[in-house]
């Protein structure tokens, strides 16, 4: 469980057994096995994220202890109502994994770097996964990277202020700055627009539901079809995507990718054939709630 923040709970099943615990989450254990998904299911729901900001203590950095975590009420019905359930709360926790990423091998090849980049001969011993689709680019009107944010910002929400969509905030944190909204030239992104990560190795891909000031940290795409964006979001989320981002990403330290490179991440004609259906994915929060207290 998060102590900071209201991101969703985390199942510890088979492909997590032995994992450390960072500091900054709680590990809880259920006297009884068949509680852990149900508990999973209610602490990550909008009925457990609004019960864990009530939770929270600190005025700096809100954060909820594992004391008061453990006091706290939460509903647990008959048994027969929760086996009821138990398939739809395991298929929506099954949704939330991803496969590892195998470490890449060692190669020898032999290449012509007048017609591949040096940086691509060595991310990679198939520069073809860089033409597997169309580039990203052809599906966006403007790619712009945001703006530093941190000289106005306040740290407190206010009227005529917009949040600032940072790297953390695209990770699922809440806003942790504002800014003016006429004041400063911010780069505003506005619902529709594709949000993803400049800094880091995972792209955090999400749509924008609101407007918001793109920190400097954070590409905004805005595309010729806004209908286009969650299938692009979950497309950019997944391996595929993560394999190429890894490609085109620089620094050692600290990697980023520049706007110019997102752009030609390549998004195959079959990334986009459930558009629909991404689109009418409800987000983890909101599916979980419609499970768990469905009349």
């Amino acid at each position: 469980m998060p102590r900071l923040g209201v991101g969703p709970a985390l199942l510890v099943s088979d492909h997590l057994r032995g994992a450390l615990v960072a500091a900054r989450f709680s590990a809880l254990r259920p006297l009884e096995p068949e509680l852990g998904l149900w508990l999973w299911g209610v602490l990550s729901s909008e009925s457990g994220r609004r019960l864990r900001a009530n939770l929270s203590q600190g005025a700096a950095v809100a954060a909820v202890e594992a004391s008061v975590l453990l006091d706290a009420t939460v509903p647990v019905p008959p048994l027969e109502r929760m086996r009821r359930v138990t398939g739809p709360l395991r298929a929506i926790e099954d949704s939330t994994h991803v496969d590892e990423e195998e470490a890449v091998e060692t190669w020898w090849q032999t290449t012509d770097l007048r017609a591949t980049e040096w940086r691509i001969a060595l991310a990679t011993p198939d520069p073809s996964l860089l033409t597997a689709g169309a580039p990203l680019a052809n599906f966006c009107g403007e790619i712009a990277r945001g703006r530093s944010t941190r000289r106005l910002a306040i740290e407190e929400e206010a009227p005529g202020y917009l949040p600032v969509a940072d790297v953390s905030m695209l990770g699922g944190k809440p806003p942790r700055r504002w800014v003016p909204q006429d004041e400063g030239n911010p780069t505003v992104a506005y619902p529709g627009d594709l949000l993803v990560a400049a800094l880091g190795n995972l792209p955090h891909a999400r749509v924008a539901d609101a407007p918001v000031a793109a920190d400097t940290h954070v590409l905004i795409l805005r595309l010729r079809n806004p209908s286009l964006g969650p299938a692009l979001a979950h497309y950019l989320n997944g391996q595929d995507a993560y394999r190429v981002r890894q490609m085109l990403t620089v620094g050692a330290t600290i990697p980023s990718i520049s706007a110019t490179d997102i752009g030609r991440i390549p998004v195959p004609a079959a990334a986009l054939e459930q558009a629909d259906a991404h689109a009418a994915e409800l987000p983890l929060a909101q599916r979980l709630e419609q499970v768990l207290w469905e009349s």
